[in-house]
């Protein structure tokens, strides 16, 4: 029965590409990062969320990294706005 074995074994998940947008620029009340996240099950939008990093938090940087690493092994979409350079954070042009 082609049908139960379907159910039995679903098909594995195409993988999607994600979208990343990175722009350097100053940002007020001492922000070092603003970071969205889009978010997606089943194909469709299920959640947004924006996160904001302060210059004063301890290990900005990882806390940075952490926060994008996280969420695009997960497959969300993420845009940034950062007053580093991409480039001081390990973050290159394919």
């Amino acid at each position: 029965m082609d049908w139960l074995d379907n159910l039995r074994r679903p098909k594995p998940e195409q993988p999607s590409s994600r979208d990343f947008f990175y722009s350097h620029d100053r940002l007020a009340n001492q922000y070092f990062a603003v970071i969205r996240l889009t978010w997606y099950l089943d194909g469709k939008i299920c959640a947004v969320t924006e996160s904001s990093i302060a210059t004063y938090d301890k290990d900005v940087v990882a806390e940075f990294t952490s926060i994008l690493d996280n969420a695009l092994k997960l497959g969300a979409d993420a845009a940034v706005v950062c007053i580093e350079e991409p480039q001081a954070l390990g973050i290159y042009e394919k």
